[in-house]
């Protein structure tokens, strides 16, 4: 499909005039959303940070190179990419630096120590909703719960089974099966509820999720709940100032892309994953991603062990329909991504595609597992002869694919979607991303998939 052209017109372009209007668009262009993004994960933020009385703390002092590589994302358009600490600093930097202390065993070091549910086995939570509580939890950290002017605290997770790493071959069974982990601390470091003095004044187990605490308190435990504290202001521990100055998306994104930055064996599974599915040529400006959730997500669902479903799941038509008014709004539109863990539903809809938009390149995910389910208790128990870890690294090739598309027709409903929405417009390859959300969600986090900027 060709880029349709129109002749110039107006004032010529070596023209006073024509250099003013430049220049004021580009003024203009600057202040996007789309713009602020990449600006406010590109800040230069400094190692050390101001303590509650105004002076310099250097509790977590950081070497980097003097002068850094030119972020080199678009040359690995069917590589892997993931935005690291290192090479992008930002709000993300900022948080590797907090959670990495120079000295975990300091007398000014406090801990978070997020815990896992007594019946943890058949914790149902999927990849995305496992990611989300690991966000809340290390905001509540890093503002100690709206506090930030009594310090921060490092997040940790306990070692309990990390249902989704059972049977993993790359290490123990929890989360650094897959992922780094979220601090170079260590569960040595923290004060051990277990073996420690009822008494202590150094031991904290939250009954609740909003539970007041004494922010004296060294070891802090989270409740044994799903749910977290939602911090009010989460800027407030940056030095940029209050929500009111920013956007939630940018902080929302870095602490995901902090959770799911993956183990080297992970990795190279994903990278290889892409270079057979991801074209070379592939223009991410000129690409639909229609991430379908259904499965366990639909009610009245019958998938024994899975989480109840929580929507009434459109019709394949609808994701053509918008598929189609994405291509009237832009006719430019060459590819579409579609994955799916719903093999069936994935199956009809590229049946859909190659039947009405035939013109269309399709991309898809070849070797998806496609296990029919998001919950993550029993993945191994839904597709015969697939491991946890061939479901994990299916999964979160298919986030990655997404990562290089515009345009979206998602259902806000499940995380799933929401978050690659939200990972494609603040890391993503393409601008301007744009979505139809045709399964809406009423909550904060809907709202940023739908609209970007909040």
């Amino acid at each position: 499909m060709e880029a349709k052209t129109s002749p110039n017109r107006g004032t010529p372009n070596n023209s006073p005039r024509a250099s003013s209007l430049t220049q004021f668009r580009m003024i203009v262009v600057s202040v996007t959303c789309a713009t602020l993004v990449s600006v406010v994960n590109n800040i230069i933020m400094p190692n050390d940070r101001l303590s509650s009385s105004g002076n310099r703390s250097h509790d977590t002092p950081q070497k980097y190179p003097k002068t850094s590589k030119k972020l080199t994302k678009d040359q690995h358009i069917n590589t892997f990419w993931w935005p690291s600490p290192e090479e992008y600093g930002g709000i993300l930097g900022k948080i590797h630096d907090f959670q990495n202390p120079s000295d975990c065993s300091a007398a000014s070091a406090k801990f978070f120590v997020w815990r896992s549910k007594s019946d943890n086995e058949n914790d149902t939570r999927g990849l995305t909703a496992w990611a989300h509580a690991a966000s809340s939890h290390m905001l509540h950290a890093l503002t100690d719960a709206d506090q930030p002017e009594a310090g921060h605290r490092i997040l940790i997770n306990d070692d309990k089974l990390f249902p989704m790493a059972k049977g993993c071959e790359h290490g123990l069974e929890t989360r650094e099966c897959y992922f780094e982990p979220l601090t170079n601390c260590k569960l040595s470091d923290v004060d051990d509820y277990e073996t420690a003095d009822p008494k202590s004044s150094n031991i904290k187990i939250l009954s609740k999720t909003d539970e007041e605490y004494d922010r004296n308190v060294r070891t802090l435990y989270t409740s044994d709940s799903l749910w977290f504290r939602k911090v009010k202001d989460m800027y407030s521990w940056t030095g940029l100032g209050f929500n009111s100055q920013h956007s939630t998306i940018h902080m929302t994104a870095a602490s995901l892309a902090y959770y799911f930055r993956v183990k080297p064996w992970l990795r190279k599974e994903i990278d290889e994953r892409l270079r057979r599915n991801i074209p070379l040529d592939l223009n991410p400006q000129r690409t639909i991603g229609v991430p379908i959730r259904r499965s366990d997500k639909c009610r009245r669902h019958a998938i024994e062990g899975s989480a109840p479903g929580e929507m009434e799941c459109p019709p394949l038509e609808e994701y053509l329909k918008k598929v189609k008014e994405f291509l009237e709004f832009d006719p430019r539109i060459e590819n579409v991504i579609v994955t799916s863990e719903d093999k069936s539903a994935c199956e009809e809809f590229l049946e859909i595609l190659n039947k009405e938009l035939p013109s269309l390149r399709v991309i898809q995910n070849i070797g998806d597992v496609q296990q029919g389910t998001g919950s993550g208790s029993k993945l191994e128990a839904y597709t015969e002869g697939s491991s946890n870890a061939e479901v994990v690294a299916s999964a979160l090739t298919s986030l990655h694919m997404h990562m290089r598309a515009r345009y979206f027709v998602l259902t806000s409903k499940s995380t799933w979607t929401s978050t690659i929405a939200v990972m494609a417009r603040v890391y993503g390859f393409a601008s301007e991303v744009i979505v139809f959300d045709i399964g809406p969600n009423k909550n904060t986090f809907a709202h940023l998939a739908r609209r970007g900027c909040a």
